[in-house]
């Protein structure tokens, strides 16, 4: 979250240098300017820094900003990340979070049911491996995961990739397994048969994937704010002056 308010010179200031602007129209003018920078950040100028930075951001991501408008008594405007996901979604705020901070990410919700369905530790992260299918933009299918899910969901225990018993190793639906293949030294994750050879769908680590700051939040909340203020103040007090009324 980010708040825009007015630095630099004074309202008042503003409105002297704004010829016949009434005082009692700068509060109201300076809160329309303020929502409306507000508005080209979260519509313009943010989704076109995500396009730079990020490599074919989806629309979920690019949709995931929402604006608190400013009141002639706050004199304040936001600009958020959505906090609640839609349908099946994670919430925009859980992955643009580390991408504006950096750090280390949250679990996904797939994650977390592959955790609550026993087959991954607490302190574990799914990376997709070789054997998933990737859409145009480079994520992991949502029919994948809903595939890769439900059959996890109907572990019939007890076999590995072969058939044969092998330690944790159990078979899933569609030529699945989850644990460690037989032989070699493969990690523990969600593999499939595929013909003589296995492909990893989903390798466990315990490595959590670790972020660095890309997307500029809030340089480019602030660049809009100081290149729109002024010309944006003009133009509501324009257009204020033109409705007549109270404003004569």
């Amino acid at each position: 979250m980010l708040t825009i308010r007015r630095s630099g010179p004074t309202l008042t200031e503003m409105a002297a240098q704004v010829r016949s602007v009434p005082g009692r129209m700068v509060p109201y003018a300076a809160a329309t300017a303020l929502t409306r920078c507000a508005q080209y950040a979260q519509r313009t100028e943010l989704p076109a820094e995500m396009r730079r930075v990020f490599s074919s951001p989806v629309a979920y991501t690019l949709n995931s900003l929402r604006i608190e408008p400013a009141t002639k008594d706050t004199l304040s405007a936001r600009v958020m990340v959505k906090d609640t996901g839609t349908g099946s979604g994670v919430a925009q705020e859980k992955f643009l979070q580390p991408e504006v901070e950096g750090g280390v990410r949250g679990h996904k919700r797939m994650e977390n049911a592959m955790r609550y369905l026993g087959v991954m530790g607490a302190a574990q992260y799914a990376m997709p491996g070789a054997g998933l299918s990737l859409d145009a933009n480079g994520n992991v299918k949502g029919a994948e995961v809903r595939t890769i899910l439900s059959a996890l969901k109907n572990i019939r225990g007890g076999v590995g990739a072969k058939g044969q018993k092998a330690g944790r190793g159990r078979k899933l639906a569609n030529d699945m397994f989850v644990g460690k293949p037989n032989g070699g030294n493969r990690p523990d994750g969600i593999w499939r048969r595929e013909g003589q050879r296995i492909r990893a769908l989903f390798i466990f680590t315990t490595d959590a994937p670790d972020y660095s700051r890309r997307l500029d939040f809030s340089g480019v909340v602030q660049r809009v704010a100081l290149e729109r203020f002024r010309p944006e103040f003009e133009k509501a007090v324009a257009a204020m002056q033109s409705r007549g009324g109270a404003w004569a």
